[in-house]
């Protein structure tokens, strides 16, 4: 009876010791889990407040762009069209700088053959048979109305280029634009200088305009009126042709 119940005790004994590892495995799962819960929940709480860190972050410099934004707007100035009159008033400038100096009155030259095909200050090539002149100030572009004060003989020009550079003179006129006002065999005299456009080649006085007048069957013809100097020049090498007395004028509409 004894040995039966040793045997029994040793057969329990080896069978507690067979099922209490995987309860101690069991167990210490058991404890992991919560600790796992735990970790997850503090990982997902910690990423939470990241994103609502980041989203609070960019919401406020998009905040502080906007009003970087809008202060830049609020702090330019617009730029105010030039009136209606800005035209004239170019006028009274230039006239305003003729009276107090001596660049509306002075001794005009020309330049012929030995400057022809050169190149000019506005990038064209010098042509002596075309009305232009040399300037030491005036905006290339501009249309200037030369008359001599001896015979009282006017021609009207475009400022192509720079010039004269001898003391005392004004403007150098190109051989043609001598030629109609007799300069050509004088050599230099005394004009009077009266600008009549602005750089474009548009009459600075909105009531005038520039004619093409020539000499037709014993009386004056005038073709025209152009608001471009550049389309009454064209005219004018048209008709020179038929009429050598043709020349440019600015008038009256």
């Amino acid at each position: 009876m004894t040995k039966v119940c040793k045997l029994i005790i040793l057969v329990a004994a080896v069978i507690c010791m067979a099922c209490a590892p995987p309860d101690c495995a069991g167990a210490a799962q058991k404890k992991d889990a919560p600790a796992k819960s735990r970790a997850a929940k503090n990982a997902d709480g910690s990423s939470a407040k990241t994103s609502k860190a980041s989203l609070q972050k960019s919401k406020n410099s998009g905040k502080k762009t906007t009003s970087v934004a809008e202060k830049g707007k609020k702090g330019k100035k617009k730029r105010h069209a030039k009136p209606d009159g800005s035209r004239s008033d170019s006028r009274q400038i230039w006239l305003k700088r003729a009276a107090e100096s001596d660049m509306a009155t002075g001794k005009a030259s020309w330049y012929g053959d030995r400057h022809h095909g050169g190149e000019t200050a506005s990038g064209l090539s010098y042509d002596m048979f075309t009305f232009t002149a040399a300037h030491r100030t005036l905006p290339i572009g501009t249309i200037v109305k030369v008359t001599d004060q001896g015979n009282g003989k006017s021609v009207i020009v475009c400022i192509t280029d720079r010039g004269p550079y001898v003391r005392g003179r004004i403007i150098d006129l190109s051989y043609a634009a001598a030629k109609q006002i007799d300069l050509g065999v004088k050599g230099v005299s005394r004009v009077n200088l009266d600008v009549v456009s602005d750089t474009n080649g548009m009459p600075l006085r909105d009531d005038e305009a520039f004619y093409v007048r020539y000499n037709a069957a014993l009386k004056t013809e005038k073709a025209g009126p152009f608001r471009d100097f550049a389309d009454a020049a064209a005219m004018h090498e048209v008709l020179y042709k038929a009429h050598p007395d043709a020349e440019v004028v600015i008038d009256s509409k």
